[in-house]
């Protein structure tokens, strides 16, 4: 079975794009949902990250993502460890997705890093949402409720929208409204269906 990537930057409408490939029946899974699973209250990755970083990004045994995320970008450091916990929990869960049963056409991996951390090297192709930084930007903004500069320093941190479209086996363009968007997935499911 096939198994192709998906990725973009931050507020490209990845998860709006894989939602439109799972309604078509496609088994998905996305790295960013594997990720807050793997902290969620009462987990092993929730655990060692408490002892980690501190109890100060935690409240009532639940992690404060948004401050955490905020601060992440600001320290270096930070963002190391955390990474350094949540990486291989997902990790783990990608390598039993991968090995999984599936009765779906073809299967999409969605990373926002599936190019930095190579996992792009074991897929048959790479799916790039592709979305001005400006629109990224302002999508972010509204949808995180972050500011501007948080948004930037992880749209500088992410790897540059350049970079990324020389991967892509196929890019959906989707600067444009939630139509055309679904339209470019309807297309390139029924090419993937049949390849």
């Amino acid at each position: 079975m096939s198994k192709y990537g998906l990725t973009g930057g931050i507020a490209s409408g990845k998860t709006i794009a894989l939602q439109i490939f799972n309604d078509y029946g496609v088994d998905t899974i996305d790295t960013d949902e594997l990720a807050r699973l793997v902290i969620n209250r009462g987990t092993e990755g929730a655990r060692n990250l408490e002892e980690a970083i501190g109890k100060r990004y935690f409240f009532d045994g639940a992690l404060e993502r948004q401050r955490l995320r905020e601060d992440m970008y600001q320290s270096p450091a930070l963002k190391k460890t955390v990474e350094s916990i949540i990486h291989p929990l997902v990790r783990n869960a990608l390598d039993q997705w991968m090995r999984k049963d599936s009765k779906s056409p073809y299967q999409i991996l969605c990373s926002p890093l599936l190019i930095e951390t190579k996992q792009h090297v074991t897929l048959d192709g790479v799916i790039v949402v592709d979305t001005p930084e400006s629109v990224q930007l302002e999508r972010g903004v509204r949808r995180d409720s972050c500011s501007e500069d948080t948004i930037q320093k992880i749209i500088a941190a992410q790897l540059s929208r350049h970079a990324r479209l020389k991967h892509a086996t196929f890019i959906i363009d989707n600067s444009g409204d939630l139509r055309s968007l679904a339209q470019q997935i309807h297309t390139l499911h029924e090419k993937l269906s049949h390849a």
